[in-house]
């Protein structure tokens, strides 16, 4: 790659751009909150009802006394976005990075405070659903159908979940089943669409609990749409015509709670059929399929310990190809196996909680490039040996975690973290934390079986430390605010590069040479300022800089410098919800030299429910309001103005 002659002077720790952002950030969510909390000054300091969250430390714990930052996306958020799959849905939280080579079914990706989406962990229901090839996620494959709820926890978490947790971990959980709503036994729902670009989708849900206990819950969806055309007529590889996309999916989750403990499985299963641009005679369609599941038994020893039994499956598959031509043919598996076992007990006021576990699975790949040249290596394992213990006493939380892994290709590695948060008064949390985290080497950056992007069996795992202060404020129960500062220093980052550095059209290969510093400021503030009336915004500033010999002081290709975000709701009648939210993203670059970047942008989406009665809902969104015109990576068109016009019937 070109480095350009540009010198870029070295910066502090906070350049003086990054502190005057944060500056006037934290004074006007400082204002705003102000404000709030004196229109509800008369009501007092009112507790939110406290929040359970699982993905942090691998076991229940307070969202409101988290020792690192965790947002929680529900059900209702979900409802209430205009966004139409995963992608969509997660660009606009605070720390995230979502890029994408177009729309619906596109390649796309999300990463966690400036990291590459390698070094963010995603899990469907505590299960590794990365592929082992690339080691990044089929968004495509998730459909928001199915999503109860996504915890987003930030920060090397690797203490506790192993490699990839350099950035955080983003844990979407499926529908669990269980108890209705309103009580009743057995409830579902149907769901029609139609979209604009031309499209359309169908999906259907029971759950519900038998009368011998078992918790249940079965959905499906199909989804098509005609698309548009990703690609610019600059971009290498173009082919004038829409890009669709069709896929159908299906999740069920089982669970029953017994005299010595539980019983629970969960699945997600999803084959679609992207069309996408390449120059021919290479390959311009894939059909994919995934799935992602688990099976696993809790034992009650006691009312204070337990252990856990569980074991779990990825598969991630891709057939590219152009009509009767073979292309790329990639099949990845996954099994695993978890043991946990978790005891708690009390001394005086103090609660102490010991967890406990081994964890090992199998990463096995079949397939070929272009060329029919086979992978030198087709599986790998891997081991870990972890334990974590937590410490509550009155207004102090500390939580702390240390793990080893093994891994059959590059040995072994140490991870730790170390949490701590205090409740300064009602409703006012601070917290601190450190932690490190490590990333495997893909099979693609071990063994990639073409001759032109080979690669590299002699890469070393990537190395991690974080650190993070925050505060959390919730003064009433119609306010909340959270502040985060955080750096994570990075060393050993895979980069792929020529292998002549004279001979940009030569082969490619990967090489450990990249160390990186991302510092960042997260800001995001919520009030209720009536029954009818509510607002959330954002900020997120983040200097993601690389300090790479011979790149020192440049920005990070494509990670977000500035993002901010702000949404008003409002509900003048009980059966109608309005809703909007406007999206600023400020410029990237895309190449390590940053001669070249993609201009910022803006976006508007709105979103209407109207309740016909209390088991129909029409919902009509528009992602894109005013057809804003920007790439969130080069060469490929965002989506412009989408439409969505829905029913949902519930039974």
């Amino acid at each position: 790659m070109n480095l350009g002659a540009k010198h870029f002077r070295r910066r502090s720790f906070l350049g003086a751009d990054l502190k005057k952002t944060i500056l006037l950030a934290g004074v006007a969510a400082l204002a705003l909150t102000g404000h709030a909390g004196a229109q509800e000054a008369d009501s007092g300091a009112t507790k939110l009802d406290r929040i359970l969250i699982t993905t942090p430390l691998r076991r229940e714990s307070s969202l409101e006394r988290s020792t690192s930052s965790v947002t929680v996306i529900g059900a209702e958020d979900i409802a209430r976005s205009a966004a139409l799959d995963l992608p969509s849905l997660l660009k606009t939280v605070p720390g995230i990075t979502a890029t994408a080579n177009g729309g619906l079914g596109a390649d796309s990706s999300v990463s966690l405070r400036g990291t590459t989406p390698a070094q963010t962990l995603v899990l469907v229901n505590g299960v590794r659903a990365g592929s082992a090839t690339t080691g990044t996620v089929n968004l495509s494959s998730i459909p928001l159908a199915s999503i109860e709820r996504i915890e987003i926890a930030k920060g090397a978490h690797s203490a506790q979940y192993g490699a990839d947790a350099i950035g955080g971990i983003i844990n979407i959980i499926t529908k669990q089943g269980g108890l209705c709503a309103d009580g009743s036994s057995a409830c579902g729902s149907v769901t029609a669409g139609v979209t604009h670009p031309w499209g359309g989708y169908a999906s259907a849900g029971v759950q519900g609990q038998s009368q011998s206990g078992l918790n249940y819950a079965l959905g499906g969806q199909v989804l098509g749409t005609r698309g548009y055309d990703f690609t610019l007529p600059s971009a290498w590889g173009h082919e004038p015509g829409p890009n669709g996309f069709v896929r159908g999916s299906a999740n069920f989750a089982l669970s029953k709670d017994l005299d010595w403990g539980r019983v629970y499985a969960d699945g997600l299963y999803a084959r679609g059929r992207v069309s996408y641009d390449s120059a021919p005679p290479s390959a311009n369609e894939a059909d994919t399929d995934n799935f992602s599941g688990r099976l696993g038994a809790r034992i009650d020893h006691s009312e204070d310990w337990s252990s856990t039994l569980e074991f779990s499956t990825a598969l991630d598959n891709a057939a590219n190809f152009r009509g009767d031509v073979k292309g790329d043919d990639f099949d990845t598996t996954r099994y695993g196996v978890l043991a946990t076992t978790q005891k708690s007990f009390e001394a005086g006021t103090a609660r102490h909680v010991l967890l406990g576990g081994v964890e090992a699975y199998r990463e096995s790949i079949a397939g070929s490039s272009i060329f029919d040249v086979p992978y030198d290596r087709t599986s790998r394992d891997q081991t870990a040996v972890f334990g974590q213990y937590s410490f509550e006493y009155e207004a102090l939380t500390v939580d702390s975690g240390l793990r080893y892994d093994h891994d059959g290709q590059f040995g072994g590695a140490t991870t730790y973290n170390l949490g701590t948060s205090y409740e300064l008064t009602d409703g006012l949390v601070a917290r601190a934390s450190l932690g490190t985290g490590f990333r495997a080497p893909t099979f693609n950056d071990l063994y990639y079986p073409d001759p032109f992007t080979p690669g590299n069996p002699d890469l070393k795992p990537e190395k991690s430390r974080s650190y993070e202060i925050g505060l959390t404020w919730q003064p009433t129960a119609a306010t909340s605010l959270d502040l985060a500062l955080y750096r994570n220093d990075i060393s050993d980052q895979i980069t792929w590069a020529p292998m002549d550095p004279n001979d940009f059209f030569g082969p490619w290969h990967p090489d450990n040479v990249q160390k990186v510093r991302i510092t960042g400021f997260e800001a995001a503030l919520s009030h209720r300022f009536s029954e009818e009336w509510s607002a959330k915004a954002t900020v997120d500033v983040r200097e993601p800089l690389n300090r790479s010999e011979g790149l020192h002081g440049r920005y990070v290709i494509y990670a977000d410098r500035f993002k901010a975000t702000a949404e008003l709701a409002y509900s003048p009648t009980e059966q109608l919800q309005l809703s909007g939210r406007v999206l600023y993203g400020a410029a990237r670059y895309t190449d390590e030299a940053n001669t070249t970047k993609l201009p910022g942008y803006v976006t508007a989406d709105f979103t209407a429910l109207y309740a016909l009665d209390s088991r129909s809902q029409f919902k009509f969104s528009v992602e894109n309001v005013f057809n804003e015109q920007y790439e969130t990576k080069a060469g490929y068109r965002a989506p412009g103005r989408t439409l969505d016009l829905s029913f949902t019937r519930a039974f």
